[in-house]
């Protein structure tokens, strides 16, 4: 989840952690990345059933691919159940997408969405990590318990799971050919939105959401962003 190497991938999804008594709920800040990373290897043997996990951000560093496949391998061989959802973009870092297929092919559960509302850990319904501030996991993390707020981040895993798509099943295109990626960032050009938002929008780079959204311009002969989100809409794309 977090790692002291990189801000925008934090490492190890830590499908193994705490188990505070969660019959009475609790908060407890954990302040940079160092020490949330010291948490975290601390408690990393302690699941027993379930992992759920958001990782957002696109693509994932390979510094924190390495370190989770540690913790994950670990934990799947314990018999724990691990189910992760990254967001689509990921589909284009390719090895964020041979992680995913081998932690599918040791028999975890990923799937991937459009975006994702913020890095999560979940470990056995009982202890969820969060960072501090979404846009800047150096600042930390906070470990929270307790059976409603827990409840509440499982439903909220929950939806987005049952919405999303299989991480080998790649991108859903509809009947013109558009995955759900591709019609958001349409949907975002007609709003006359910048590369830069559309960008953290979607977990990719500006670099990335520029070549995307030139292809789609291409696609649609639209001269200009905002024309292409016109051009969409008139077709029937949106």
């Amino acid at each position: 989840m977090y790692s002291r190497r990189t801000s925008v991938n934090p490492a190890p999804s830590v499908c193994a952690g705490a188990r505070p008594d969660s019959s009475r709920p609790g908060v407890e800040h954990l302040h940079g990345l160092d020490e949330v990373q010291t948490r975290l290897e601390r408690l990393a043997a302690h699941a027993r059933a379930e992992c759920l996990s958001f990782r957002p951000g696109g693509g994932q560093s390979r510094a924190s691919l390495a370190a989770s496949r540690v913790l994950d391998d670990a934990a799947l061989r314990r018999g724990v159940t691990l189910r992760t959802m990254y967001e689509s973009s990921a589909h284009q870092d390719p090895p964020t997408t041979e992680y995913a297929r081998w932690l599918v092919s040791a028999g975890s559960a990923v799937r991937t969405a459009p975006t994702l509302p913020t890095r999560m850990v979940l470990v056995d319904r009982q202890v969820a990590l969060l960072p501090l501030e979404p846009g800047d996991t150096r600042r930390g993390a906070v470990q929270l318990a307790g059976a409603g707020v827990i409840a509440a981040l499982v439903a909220l895993f929950e939806l987005a799971w049952t919405a999303a798509a299989p991480f080998a099943a790649g991108p859903e295109a509809d009947a013109h050919g558009l995955n759900e990626q591709q019609r958001q960032l349409l949907r975002m050009l007609g709003e006359g939105l910048t590369d830069e938002t559309t960008a953290k929008a979607l977990g990719v780079s500006a670099r990335t959401a520029r070549r995307m959204v030139a292809e789609l311009m291409e696609r649609l002969g639209a001269r200009s962003r905002f024309e292409a989100g016109l051009k969409a809409a008139q077709r029937g794309w949106l």
